[in-house]
């Protein structure tokens, strides 16, 4: 037996010490996730402002011409698309108004129009002013020699003002006159003589967070979701005072707050006047976040955030969805120019109404202003409607 001793195993090569790995994972998910925040942040912002914007609650003026001169019963205007229009215009500066008549000179840069009458406030070189299409301001008998009441109406926030112009009688049917968002009544006199003429009486409403009348809670402009109650209550007011019947008039937001109540409350109305309707919110503010250069999807992110701001459904307000069921003539007018409002809804209403259900009249001209470029076809469209419904 071998007494040597089993040789010792070689021993073996150390091991390379084991380095830790640097932590890029989490520098790297933390950027992005900081990131994400701050882009996350900035289209929540966004969104935000431009919701906010739809529903701000403003009743200022802006003067964005200047007179250049004002001499002989004219004056001369930067030539401007505004300025340059045939049909029927006001010009409006803080003190005063004057009504337009036809352009009669000008140049390249200028553009002259006559003056048919100064209304109120002197015409001055270098004022601030703006072209007006409502045409008229004051009340009635100021703006049209017409006879009214100034009255008020219940409602659900407040007892809330209104022109109550008489027609021949009070006992038949009354077209109510809904104007459109952060306008105020004024915006209906042009339709007034004609409804007059008619002998028909004409409810020219305000409604909430209008210049003297009730706010509501929050102050906010609901987009007609809420102010449509108003139109019922007017509705009320006018079954109380001897209406049978009630034709609803709306202008632009006013527009989208008669059809819904018609909707609410169709057997007290017997036609609709629709002139440059909203009748789909969503692809209007599609069309006013495209004007404002917003991408597709910060513009959905502003509207998800404005039906959570003021609690509406948009989809609620898209028409083209109601009018297969349309049991009301309506008369709609849209202007091909109209940057405010998107048209395309509107000729998709009427191309889905029931036949014979709307009369639509495409007109030149932007928002709400197919009366200023040829108010003898408006009105004669306007009566025979009238004639039709009452």
């Amino acid at each position: 037996m071998s007494t040597e001793a089993p040789e010792s195993p070689a021993p073996a090569a150390p091991e390379p010490p084991v380095r830790p790995r640097r932590r890029r994972a989490r520098p790297l998910m933390a950027s992005v996730v900081a990131l994400a925040v701050l882009l996350f942040a900035a289209v929540g912002g966004i969104g935000w402002y431009f919701a906010g914007v739809a529903i701000e609650v403003d009743h200022s003026a802006e003067y964005p011409l200047s007179i250049v001169d004002a001499a002989d019963g004219t004056v001369t205007l930067p030539r401007e698309p505004e300025t340059e229009r045939p049909g029927e215009w006001a010009l409006v500066w803080k003190d005063g108004r004057a009504l337009l008549g036809p352009i009669v000179g000008g140049d390249e840069d200028r553009v002259v129009r006559k003056v048919s009458s100064v209304v109120s406030g002197s015409l001055v070189k270098g004022a601030p002013a703006a072209i007006d299409h409502w045409m008229y301001d004051g009340d009635p008998e100021r703006a049209l020699g017409l006879p009214f009441e100034s009255i008020t109406y219940p409602s659900q926030v407040g007892p809330m003002p209104a022109w109550l112009v008489p027609g021949s009688t009070l006992h038949g049917t009354w077209v109510i006159a809904v104007h459109g968002r952060n306008a105020d009544k004024a915006e209906t006199l042009r339709a007034m003589r004609s409804v007059h003429e008619m002998g028909l009486p004409m409810l020219s409403i305000a409604y909430r967070n209008d210049v003297g009348a009730p706010s509501s809670g929050d102050r906010k402009n609901h987009l007609g979701d809420t102010e449509w109650h108003d139109v019922i209550s007017a509705m009320g007011y006018a079954r109380a005072h001897g209406a049978t019947g009630v034709v609803l008039y709306g202008w632009s937001m006013g527009g989208a707050m008669a059809m819904t109540a018609l909707r609410k409350d169709p057997s007290f109305v017997r036609g609709i006047v629709l002139d440059s309707p909203v009748l789909d919110w969503s692809a209007t503010l599609d069309k006013q976040g495209d004007a404002r250069n917003l991408p597709g999807f910060m513009t959905d992110v502003a509207k998800r955030v404005l039906e959570w701001r003021i609690g509406i459904d948009l989809t609620d307000y898209d028409q083209r969805r109601y009018a297969p069921r349309l049991r009301r003539p309506v008369l709609l007018y849209t202007a091909r120019d109209d940057e405010t409002v998107a048209n395309g809804p509107a000729y998709t209403f009427a191309r889905k109404a029931p036949p014979g259900m709307v009369t639509h009249i495409s007109t030149l001209g932007g928002h709400t202003e197919s009366w200023n470029v040829d108010p003898a076809a408006y009105e004669r469209a306007l009566k025979a409607f009238l004639k039709r419904v009452s």
